[in-house]
């Protein structure tokens, strides 16, 4: 399913939260919505479900219209043909794992094999020895399971997803990461996922959409936003970046403490700590009023003044 927004706005109250946005998602790609809480990307996320209304724009899901403002068109969240799956997991607590899952397949009148459509999807998400399981006996990551199984049950085309690791311990959350990607790749759904954690979107995504205020800083490629970020914001908010003016960064994996060649450029910072991450040592420096963060194979003394070596082709100049 192809998802189509143009020049979509939305405001609450006085504070405009989506500024005349435009974003074409291709058809089964795995694309985040990548920014700071309150930069928009959790309502821009409910616009597309139809949970809010845009104040103005259009809306095409899979070639089909759910939302004009101008032509009067607003389909309701159940017809869109959506998966979702909620940052809170939602489930109902009264209910045991089958009927959660069940649920969707029950409101939208589709009965027919039920109980083998419910234990194919607990069976993707390796829970089927879960089925009669109420949540309140499941774990975290269990009950997580539950409700991507509950997302996929109803074949949807596309699957929203609004922070859904988030409550997970962070080595849970880098195990779901890779199930989830599994999941849905497999399936050709197309995926739209809203984080903050610039790890997961990098380790997930065939497209990222960075955004800032409301309006997308860049939408590209996890390998081209890392390499060729196109503002300062999208150049700061993904990957760490030493900034040697206003107008120039590198990546810290590109600084060298010895000279590699002649197009390496010089520059002196002084170290201010080190920080010893076991197979290497992470060195803090100042340069000017710049800090910056390099690795090393060995401490250094704070208050050590260093040459560091960049390849001139390894600085971006970052035109704001």
């Amino acid at each position: 399913m192809e998802i189509r927004l143009q020049n979509i706005t939305k405001s609450f109250g006085s504070k405009k939260v989506i500024d005349n946005l435009t974003i074409d998602i291709p058809s089964g790609s795995f694309t985040t919505l990548l920014g700071p809480s309150g930069c928009g990307k959790t309502t821009l996320l409910r616009m597309i479900t139809g949970l809010e209304t845009p104040d103005s724009g259009r809306i095409m899901l899979g070639g089909k219209c759910v939302f004009s403002s101008d032509e009067g068109i607003s389909i309701p969240p159940e017809k869109r043909g959506l998966g979702f799956v909620f940052q809170d997991f939602a489930l109902w607590p009264h209910m045991k794992v089958k009927d959660n899952v069940a649920f969707g397949l029950k409101v939208q009148k589709k009965t027919d094999d039920l109980e083998s459509k419910v234990r194919n999807a607990l069976r993707a998400v390796q829970l089927e020895d879960y089925i009669d399981s109420y949540p309140s006996e499941l774990s975290g990551g269990q009950q997580q399971r539950v409700s991507f199984a509950r997302a996929i049950v109803t074949e949807p085309e596309c699957i929203l997803f609004d922070e859904p690791l988030s409550a997970l311990d962070a080595l849970l959350r880098e195990e779901m990461r890779s199930e989830l990607k599994a999941l849905v790749s497999q399936r050709g759904i197309t995926s739209v996922f809203v984080t903050h954690d610039q790890t997961e979107a990098m380790s997930m995504s065939d497209m990222i959409a960075v955004m800032s205020r409301g309006k997308i800083e860049q939408y590209a490629s996890p390998e081209e936003i890392y390499s060729n970020p196109a503002s300062e914001f999208a150049a700061r908010f993904v990957g760490s970046s030493d900034w040697i003016d206003d107008n120039r960064m590198f990546r810290p994996e590109n600084a060298k403490l010895e000279r590699n060649s002649s197009d390496d450029e010089s520059f002196t910072a002084t170290v201010i700590g080190s920080e010893y991450l076991g197979s290497s040592y992470r060195i803090l420096m100042q340069y000017g009023n710049e800090k910056w963060v390099i690795g090393s194979e060995k401490r250094i003394e704070t208050g050590t003044a260093i040459p560091i070596y960049i390849n001139r082709n390894s600085i971006l100049r970052i035109d704001n």
